[in-house]
């Protein structure tokens, strides 16, 4: 151990018979078992060579907003989420982006019951089944029928300063088994019969990074769905708990946003 990594908690699925359900805004209707283990978080920050999001399946970015409103609808469908789906362009050389759901964002807040929680556990937040309907109706007949692959890249973005209490850990994905997979589904109100996502049970082969003291200027996007099923599933990711809090933290809140992009191959 070194002063670039963390040994800390990180919760996984319990067993691989059960991914059971979560709900980010009522914690009574959570069944999803979960099984604490000890993981090394390495500080990507400190790597000789930045992970990629073509590699590692994550990356980090300078995406300076001036005076950011997170809670302005208008703001965001106006400002942010095209300077979001320009970067993911520009970083991937996709030819169309679009937005994931509703042209929203998704707030967490550690310190606040007006928002969801950090999600402390695994996952991945779709199955490619699960996202298509999402997918359709993003995009018409015309465009999906136009290019051959699509990918789904999340956005994420602290909005309070660091140093950050309750960091994003994210897995590598070339060291992620599809056999450790286990399907679990997200029921909120406006998805009663649950939408599927994966989480993972632990495997000691899995390399976890974090990045320690992001500002609200950067953003961490990650691969969460690739249509190429021989390349590497995606990045499993989730929030762990400093297992000494830094002095100056404040309860982490984050905003994220999803996209699907399209390939020609």
């Amino acid at each position: 151990m070194d002063s670039h990594t963390v040994n800390g908690a990180l919760n996984f699925a319990a067993d691989r018979t059960n991914g059971g359900k979560w709900s980010n805004t009522d914690r009574s209707r959570t069944t999803q078992l979960l099984k604490s283990e000890q993981v090394i978080f390495e500080d990507a920050r400190y790597l000789t060579s930045a992970p990629s999001l073509e590699r590692e399946g994550f990356q980090s970015v300078h995406l300076p907003m001036q005076a950011p409103d997170w809670t302005d609808a208008e703001w965001v469908a106006q400002t942010y989420l095209p300077k979001s789906m320009e970067l993911v362009r520009e970083l991937t050389g996709a030819r169309h982006v679009v937005p994931f759901f509703r042209n929203g964002v998704l707030i967490r807040d550690t310190g606040s019951t007006a928002h969801a929680p950090a999600a402390e556990f695994v996952h991945i937040d779709q199955t490619g089944e699960s996202a298509r309907p999402f997918l359709e109706a993003a995009v018409d007949e015309k465009i999906l029928q136009s290019y051959s692959r699509i990918k789904i890249f999340n956005i994420w973005r602290p909005i309070t300063p660091p140093p950050q209490d309750v960091p994003l850990a994210i897995c590598d994905q070339r060291t992620l088994d599809r056999n450790d997979l286990v399907t679990g589904y997200t029921v909120e109100p406006n998805f009663p019969d649950g939408v599927a996502y994966l989480t993972s049970v632990f495997n000691p082969e899995q390399k976890w990074y974090y990045i320690s003291d992001l500002t609200q200027d950067d953003a961490v996007l990650f691969k969460g769905y690739d249509s190429d099923t021989t390349e590497p599933v995606s990045c499993l990711h989730g929030a762990f708990r400093q297992p000494v809090p830094p002095p100056g933290a404040v309860p982490r809140a984050s905003v994220e946003f999803r996209v699907f992009a399209f390939f020609d191959a």
